[in-house]
């Protein structure tokens, strides 16, 4: 655990006076590849990484063409989807979603900690901060599922002219089928305590098989590049008409005490970071994904999009987000 932090303090010491950085800088691209390298080799897992200037269009990645689990991500272009919808008038703000206990889904879900009774509506605003800004499992399925599916997410980035991002399945359904387990669909309550005790009976040479696979699957993933060109988009306006819902989402996703020792941590003061992270499970030594991408505004006013994704990592939590802080440090130290 030493050595990632040392990696992390390593890479913050060496980099010179950030927030005088030039606003017309390139990337320092022979100086990243090396840095970033190394701090895969030291994340035990694979690492991909992407940078788009949101001005000149500069850009840089390490495996940016390759495809990585999203985790909760995801959230980010489902908010997206159903402000869109929104926006299309077949769901207002401010309209309560009734939630009951059937609707819970796996894993984080705030809104299930905190529910009472057998069922309650919320208004959709109110799931939308939960999703996106919590990460919140249950609001995130139940928002899929009124827009249609993940099917629906996945089309609008298509139609967007984003390729290389796919949302394919629910959290109730691909949380178990990472580990090789029956997802839980629409019929079917979720027994969190039956399911883990499920996946800790499993064989780990099982676990294992099942996790590796997962981590191959076009499903549920995205590239670092094409998740750069969708947080470009959505910085300059692209994929909402409406104002106030582009500022609505960018308050909820600024806002987020999601991830702060991963991209945050590695940014100097004065730095505004606007990001979605997701997360996986750890079995048999194995973490699924550790993720965050972002959109940083510099103090110069210089902007940049970021895409941070590490897949299969051996490395405990605070190696892998201490992996995210040497990235986001070691990216903005590159800008000559």
């Amino acid at each position: 655990m030493l050595r990632y932090a040392t990696l992390a303090l390593a890479i913050l010491a060496a980099a010179p006076n950030l927030l005088a950085t030039p606003a017309l800088a390139d990337w320092d691209k022979t100086k990243l590849d090396q840095e970033i390298a190394a701090i895969e080799r030291q994340s035990q897992g694979r690492l991909g990484v992407a940078l788009l200037d949101l001005k000149d269009r500069k850009s840089w990645s390490h495996r940016g063409s390759e495809t990585f689990p999203m985790q909760s991500v995801f959230k980010l272009p489902l908010a997206v989807a159903v402000l869109q919808a929104v926006e299309a008038g077949k769901l207002k703000l401010d309209q309560p979603i009734t939630i009951t206990r059937k609707d819970f889904s796996l894993f984080h879900s705030p809104l299930a900690k905190a529910f009472k009774g057998e069922s309650n509506a919320y208004p959709l605003r109110e799931l939308i901060a939960l999703a996106a800004g919590q990460s919140d499992n249950t609001a995130a399925d139940t928002l899929m599922r009124l827009i249609g599916g993940p099917q629906v997410v996945t089309k609008m980035l298509r139609d967007g002219g984003i390729g290389g991002i796919s949302v394919d399945r629910y959290e109730r359904e691909f949380q178990p089928q990472v580990f090789g387990l029956q997802g839980f669909g629409w019929d079917r309550t979720v027994d969190e305590q039956a399911f883990r005790a499920e996946l800790k009976a499993l064989a780990p040479k099982k676990r294992s098989a099942a996790l590796a696979l997962a981590l191959k699957d076009p499903r549920d993933a995205a590239t670092p590049e094409a998740s750069t060109l969708f947080l470009e988009a959505l910085a300059k306006g692209n994929w909402l008409r409406d104002p106030a819902h582009a500022a609505f989402l960018d308050t909820v996703i600024t806002e987020t005490k999601s991830g702060p020792l991963r991209i945050r941590v590695g940014l100097p003061l004065g730095v505004r970071l606007a990001h979605k992270t997701g997360a996986g499970l750890t079995m048999d030594g194995v973490n699924h994904a550790t993720n965050d991408i972002g959109i940083v505004t510099l103090p110069n006013g210089r902007v940049f999009a970021i895409a941070i994704y590490l897949a299969g990592s051996k490395a405990d939590e605070k190696g892998r987000e201490a992996a995210h802080a040497a990235v986001a440090k070691a990216a903005v130290a590159a800008l000559r």
